[in-house]
């Protein structure tokens, strides 16, 4: 079976909607990570609001990602690989850029998650830790061992086929979900703890652009249900299970980054999540029930270690796709044998373990996947408009009303608002400078490099700025689009039979009840 998947150079078919939903389980890593280091420039109310904005934004692009993932099921790499299918045919670097920035966006955070992850393992169960060395400079400890643990652990549950690692992040996925719920009821019902609206504030340290630019750095946390479209043909049922895993994570979404941190900055109080922005959830655990705070750090534990987990494979996803386009070095080209992408895995493990060791907290690199992630959203989202006006006759299991056209032009305009207004004042929060910026676009740029290489070195062909991109589906496209039409119907058909056989019995029965009436008027 492994075998026949490579042969086919197509990744293996495996997943189910749930499987999509745990690994997008990656979600509750940026309440944890973003939250407290918010609410030095804005209230908890603010922080709050934004966050369910965001989510809502979230569940909308959600939708437009569904269509254009049932129109590709075969292709891997998720919103970056839509903006490449729809803006190939007019400039096509800039689906490069957009693969190659959301790929920073989700892979350079696992350096940064699994060094969190070491922290809390260290200082909650190795406090008294004396691991230091040196490398190259750069200060080590103990929890940069942990870290490199839970890089390889990720890597490992990816490499050996995406089923293992869903089922890790079922389990830990459950146990996050657990910890989140017992906490917040804790932090609600404990005498320990007094809940106050009061605790929290509407405060904001600057003026209306202090709030985009929050909205702008923790945009990749709350639109992180796209995460499950990169999967797409990995699912069963491309189309259905795509469309059932996104709009359940993103509703999910919406709850989480209201109810989690309303209730706990209500609580435990405003100051102490901002003096704690990593280990708040501790803090309450102890505050809530007298002790256990080691119960709030295996519940972030285990969240990072999701995201790690996630972002590793998505990453994965990303690089694999860019070169199955033909966008980047040939030799991320290739799955092996239980149909995973392990070469593009392998490249973003050593990747961030580099990071870790060498840089240690790259604050230029971070915000370069900040922006690059937002203009592969921007990019995926303006390639259905795209596919819209060229592909009209393509099929489309998934369909939106035209009603959701006007809808996309309004989600990349308010994303590219917050987009040029978070480049343009990071410093707003602290976040970085125009140095920082630069460095942004120095990295984003290097991907059109790369387009230019395997394009006229490696494939040995003509420089173009245009591919072709047709009008309908041809060949392997064409089959596995019919397929997905298939199972379409066939999910659809137990309804259109019942809807038929009530119609005939609502039929029969009428006809009945008008032969009793004739007979009573006889």
């Amino acid at each position: 079976m492994a075998e026949n998947v490579t042969a086919q150079h197509g990744l293996a078919k495996t997943l189910t909607w749930r499987d999509g939903m745990a690994l997008a389980l990656t979600l509750p890593v940026g309440l944890f990570v973003t939250f407290g280091y918010l609410l030095g420039v804005v209230g908890a109310w603010t922080a709050i609001t934004v966050w369910f904005v965001g989510a809502v934004v979230s569940f909308l692009q959600c939708f437009v990602f569904a269509e254009m993932a049932s129109m590709f099921p075969r292709d891997s790499g998720g919103v970056a690989r839509y903006a490449i299918e729809g803006w190939k045919k007019y400039f096509a670097p800039l689906g490069a850029i957009a693969a190659f920035g959301y790929w920073l966006g989700w892979s350079l955070s696992i350096s940064m998650s699994a060094v969190v992850f070491g922290q809390l393992i260290t200082a909650t169960w190795f406090p008294h830790s004396h691991v230091e060395f040196s490398v190259f400079g750069n200060q080590l400890g103990l929890e940069h061992i942990f870290a490199l643990g839970a890089m390889l652990f990720a890597w490992a549950f990816n490499y050996f086929g995406l089923k293992f690692g869903a089922i890790v992040n079922k389990v830990l996925g459950v146990l996050v979900i657990a910890g989140l719920a017992l906490v917040t009821v804790a932090c609600l019902v404990s005498p320990a703890v007094h809940w106050s609206a009061a605790n929290m504030s509407w405060s904001v340290k600057g003026d209306w652009r202090t709030v985009v630019v929050v909205f702008y750095v923790t945009a990749w946390a709350v639109y992180a249900a796209e995460i499950v479209a990169s999967f797409a043909p990995e699912y069963k049922n491309t189309a259905s299970d795509t469309s059932k895993a996104m709009t359940r994570i993103s509703l999910f979404m919406i709850v989480l980054f209201v109810v989690v941190p309303t209730v706990l900055s209500g609580g435990i109080g405003e100051s102490v999540v901002r003096d704690n922005p990593v280990t708040y959830v501790s803090v309450a655990f102890d505050q809530a029930l007298g002790g256990y705070g080691w119960i709030g750090t295996v519940v972030i534990s285990s969240s990072l270690l999701i995201a790690i987990i996630s972002t590793t494979a998505d990453g994965g996803r990303a690089l694999f796709g860019l070169a199955q386009e033909g966008l980047t070095i040939k030799q991320l080209d290739w799955v092996n044998r239980w149909g995973v992408p392990g070469r593009s895995l392998t490249l973003d493990v050593l990747l961030n373990a580099t990071v870790m060791v060498l840089v240690g907290a790259p604050v230029s690199i971070l915000l370069a996947s900040n922006l690059g992630y937002l203009l592969a959203i921007i990019l995926g989202l303006s390639a259905f408009l795209m596919l819209r006006k060229d592909r009209p006759n393509w099929p489309r299991p998934i369909r939106r009303s035209r009603a959701w056209i006007p809808v996309v032009v309004v989600l990349v305009a308010f994303n590219s608002f917050i987009t040029v207004i978070g480049v343009l004042n990071p410093g707003l929060i602290g976040y970085g400078g125009v140095r920082d910026t630069l460095v942004a676009v120095a990295v984003l740029l290097l991907s059109v490099v790369l387009y230019v290489y395997r394009r006229v070195v490696q494939d040995r062909l003509p420089l173009v700025w245009r591919l072709p991109a047709p009008a309908v589906p041809e060949g392997a496209d064409a089959i596995a689009l019919e397929q997905e039409m298939r199972q379409i119907r066939s999910l659809q058909r137990p309804r259109y039979a019942a809807t038929s056989a009530e119609a005939e019995t609502d039929s029969a029965k009428a006809e009945a009840d008008s032969v009793e009436v004739g007979t009573d008027m006889t």
